[in-house]
């Protein structure tokens, strides 16, 4: 949804950050002119890491893709088991510690 939002509103948009995503899929945002960071992680089952990879070439050459070793796909929020998804090897709060420092550097540097 934020990428399609992304590519139909650019001049809205700052910056955008993905987590725990295999998007963009279906469209595609290598010529957005705007910084972009994407976190995931390496226990993720939902958004695994094969298919964010795939889905790489959709995304401008200069956007930071940033992977989270232990993290899983449900432990990026609060809402329990995903389906498919992976055990994390770290807890909860570390994985989310780390998400807001990645997001906290592309914000503010």
């Amino acid at each position: 949804m934020s990428a399609q939002f992304v590519f139909e509103n650019q001049s809205l948009i700052n910056k955008l950050i993905l987590i725990g995503t295999t998007h963009p899929r279906d469209i595609s945002l290598t010529d957005v002119k705007i910084p972009i960071l994407k976190i995931y992680g390496s226990k993720d089952g939902v958004a695994d890491e094969k298919s964010i990879l795939e889905n790489k070439s959709k995304l401008p050459v200069d956007a930071r893709l940033v992977k989270i070793e232990g993290a899983n796909h449900a432990q990026f929020g609060y809402y329990g088991f995903q389906l498919g998804d992976n055990s994390a090897t770290i807890s909860r709060t570390e994985q989310q510690e780390l998400t807001l420092k990645h997001i906290l550097n592309f914000v503010f540097n």
